[in-house]
């Protein structure tokens, strides 16, 4: 119906006045603000909502224009608009700030459209103001909400990613690392297959609320981690999405599995103290009829000396028995007092029939040592991680495993490096091995004179940790040395057992160099490793 027929479609046609109050009824009436403007712009007419809406007066003023109204940060901006929507004859449509008087501020959406009779150019513009403070009010809490969940996932610990569509478009910092995805380049908008195998992206969860899911992800580098994915719906910039907190549980697994084998152990342990206390049944049976016939028989014929050596077998049997026994204690730090040189003996004697044809075993143990107070097993098991160490050492190139152990007054620097011990009586356990390892020498020279390891995650690595914080129990304190082309040396320190009053006589030093009766020590142990 165009306006030429509109006159047509009322009783009183003829009645100008009649449509006139007819209009300006529906424009005071509306629930948006209208406005009238002519071909340049310049207002006509505005209706009441309008100007509760701007905040201007309830009478009708010479020049008074919607834009003047306008907030003074978007007037340059409108203005340029609504001046260029008139001169290209089109229509007008923005978002803006109206301030009022009284110091508020209103967010509206403005539209105006061009009033045309035919084809002609347009007479002027019909436009509507609709408030939309509650819903801009809406989007800008919303904005800030998703702003503080940006910030506070950005800087979690805790790895979380979000995606739609098959599409990455968020992941924090943790993430990125656990993941090992470069950081220098943005991962927002790329495709979860360029992040991400499809092993891992397999039946990914999407919107399951408090389920997990456990899974191995492949990382660029090679390298495999398990991980716990917990996922949920969210909305992001206003879309749904879906959040998902992965969880590393390498560590937690590897832990799991230290928690197994200490358990085996743990039953391993007890197995052997029943059957140490069986065997030593056994023994105390043989030595003790043993004994009761030895008297018995001559003592040059060779019955004698068959019994004698079953009386020494026995003996020996016995020493093992109570190295089970030791073994089998479940309880720690039960300190009492240990001879060094019969535990580090027994020690020496089980190492000899496993040790490769490669590798020699020189022991330099002249006699009793003084006794330290310790825990038996923590110190059987030092001495076996410190063995272990230097024959993993040697075990591609062979090599002579040295072992010394002997008494030692801290009254005095050792070496050109002082101990953080006090100064008295201490009984020394030195093992060196002929290694040429250089990743070992340069880890000895990372962490000091008094403490060294090899890289984490190694096994070698992870005996000399664990033997170092035992010692460290146990009062004493772990030096380690090594050089390139000359192997490397461990010396555990531990404090003696001095009773009041007891003159100790000053251990002589011993040199490295060769003498006749150093050879011949060296040839009785090579001897005593080949039988």
């Amino acid at each position: 119906m165009s306006a030429q027929d509109l006159p047509s479609t009322f009783p009183s046609a003829g009645d100008p006045s009649l449509l006139e109050a007819f209009l300006r009824t529906l424009a005071n009436q509306a629930s948006v603000g209208i406005f009238l403007a002519d071909s340049h712009g310049h207002t006509l007419y505005l209706n009441e909502r309008l100007r509760r809406i701007a905040g201007l007066s309830g009478t009708s003023a010479a020049g008074e224009c919607w834009l003047n109204a306008l907030l003074p940060e978007d007037y340059d901006l409108i203005v340029t608009d609504w001046t260029t929507a008139i001169e290209q004859d089109r229509s007008f449509s923005r978002e803006f700030r109206f301030q009022r008087p009284d110091g508020s501020v209103r967010w509206v959406m403005a539209e105006a459209f061009p009033l045309r009779i035919g084809d002609g150019p347009s007479s002027g513009y019909a436009g509507m103001v609709r408030d939309i403070t509650p819903r801009q009010l809406a989007l800008d809490a919303l904005h800030a909400c998703e702003e503080r969940y940006r910030s506070l996932a950005s800087l979690s610990p805790h790895p979380i990613f979000v995606y739609a569509d098959e599409t990455l478009l968020f992941m924090n910092d943790a993430g990125a690392r656990l993941f090992n995805l470069p950081t220098g380049h943005p991962l927002e908008g790329r495709a979860l297959s360029e992040c991400f195998s499809q092993e891992f992206l397999h039946d990914l969860p999407l919107s399951v609320p408090a389920a997990s899911v456990e899974r191995q992800c492949p990382r660029p580098d090679g390298t495999a981690i398990d991980v716990e994915l917990v996922a949920s719906a969210v909305m992001f910039d206003g879309h749904p999405a879906i959040q998902v907190l992965a969880t590393d549980l390498s560590e937690q697994k590897r832990l799991a599995a230290q928690l197994r084998q200490a358990e085996k152990m743990a039953a391993v342990a007890t197995l052997a103290g029943g059957m140490a206390h069986e065997f030593n049944n056994c023994l105390t049976a043989i030595m003790g009829f043993s004994d009761l016939a030895l008297p018995l028989l001559v003592p040059d014929s060779r019955a004698h000396g068959h019994v004698q050596q079953v009386i020494l077998a026995s003996r020996r049997a016995r020493d093992l028995v109570t190295q089970m026994l030791m073994f089998s204690r479940q309880t720690t730090g039960a300190k009492q007092p240990v001879s060094l040189d019969i535990l580090l003996k027994e020690t020496l004697r089980l190492l000899k029939g496993r040790l490769p044809n490669t590798i020699s075993l020189r022991e330099w143990i002249t006699g009793a040592t003084h006794p330290v107070l310790a825990d038996p097993t923590q110190i059987h098991q030092i001495c076996v991680k410190l063995l272990a160490h230097a024959e993993g050492a040697m075990n591609a190139t062979g090599g002579v495993l040295e072992v010394r152990l002997d008494n030692v007054d801290l009254s005095h620097v050792i070496d050109g490096q002082e101990l953080p011990l006090r100064p008295g009586q201490y009984v020394r356990l030195t093992v060196s091995d002929t290694s040429n390892d250089v990743g070992t020498a340069d880890q000895l020279r990372k962490l000091g004179p008094l403490f060294a390891h090899l890289p984490g995650g190694t096994q070698a690595g992870a005996e000399l940790g664990a033997a170092q914080q035992m010692v460290s129990e146990q009062g004493g304190t772990l030096r380690a040395t090594s050089s390139v082309g000359q192997g490397t040396t461990i010396e555990v320190y531990l404090p003696a057992i001095i009773p009041p009053n007891t003159a100790v006589a000053a251990e002589p030093q011993r040199d490295r160099a060769s003498s006749p009766i150093t050879e011949q020590r060296e040839f009785l142990a090579e001897r005593d490793k080949e039988r």
